[in-house]
């Protein structure tokens, strides 16, 4: 199975999340990671977000003392760094008191050192990844012992596909842990297949969260956002389990000492 990479140096990303096209997801995310990192302690750690894109979710882990930005995408990577500028300005004492790096690398071999990273923060990137077990290898390496991993991946076992199936629209099981393209530049895994290869690398699950579990037209056209919101907070808090979701959150540490 092979997928095109996407083009995204002739390709404006935030245009994907203008105009509130998409406010819904961005939220239901932000409400994911904020429960992840609740509890998290900040002074001294190094933030690590691989597949940054333009910065979106900076202003969630800013607080951390060390952040590095890592993107294939030159121009994601100069986005992201006028973004951040533009919001630090107003906080100069972050401006000066922290470290702040934008590194252009592929996902699959980082330029870092092993074992510098206390938390890594994967969203809406394995999906353009062939061979995602390669980068987990990448994740593995460079995260210290006990660090967090917080990965986020489309699902195909979907309650919308497992809907499809049923019917007949939709011939490729959802159920099976092969993973399914969509279009050229996207691949949806099955949980466990993703979890599968976390544990054989020394990950340790530690907690799971449906997302985006009301990403319908219908929806979004007829309800308004917080109402969705309302229903995504007591679904993620309360169904997760369920993992009907067509994104799915992960989070994770690392133990060294367990690696195959």
């Amino acid at each position: 199975m092979a997928i095109r990479k996407s083009d995204y140096e002739n390709y404006d990303y935030q245009e994907f999340w203008k105009e509130g096209k998409r406010l819904y997801e961005d939220r239901a995310e932000r409400l994911a990671l904020r429960k992840f990192l609740k509890g998290v302690k900040e002074d001294s750690k190094l933030f690590l977000d691989v597949g940054c894109g333009y910065g979106r979710l900076f202003n969630e882990y800013k607080n951390f003392k060390n952040i590095i930005l890592v993107d294939y995408s030159l121009k994601n990577l100069k986005t992201a760094r006028d973004n951040i500028g533009k919001f630090l300005k107003f906080d100069s004492e972050k401006l000066f008191s922290s470290m702040i790096y934008f590194i252009a690398a592929d996902a699959s071999c980082l330029p870092l050192k092993s074992e510098c990273a206390d938390v890594v923060l994967t969203v809406r990137v394995v999906h353009h990844l062939n061979y995602p077990e390669k980068y987990f290898d990448e994740v593995a390496r460079v995260l210290k012992n006990e660090g967090l991993y917080f990965l986020e991946f489309a699902n195909k076992r979907n309650l919308k596909n497992i809907l499809k199936y049923i019917i007949g629209r939709m011939h490729i099981s959802p159920f099976n842990l092969i993973p399914s393209q969509v279009g050229e530049t996207i691949l949806n895994f099955h949980p466990k297949y993703i979890i599968s290869l976390l544990k054989s690398r020394g990950f340790t699950m530690k907690e799971l969260i449906s997302m985006s579990n009301f990403r319908l037209e219908f929806f979004k056209k007829h309800i308004g956002v917080e109402l969705l919101l309302f229903f995504e907070k007591l679904y993620q808090r309360f169904f997760s389990f369920a993992a009907f979701g067509p994104s799915i959150f992960l989070k994770s540490t690392l133990r060294q000492e367990a690696r195959n």
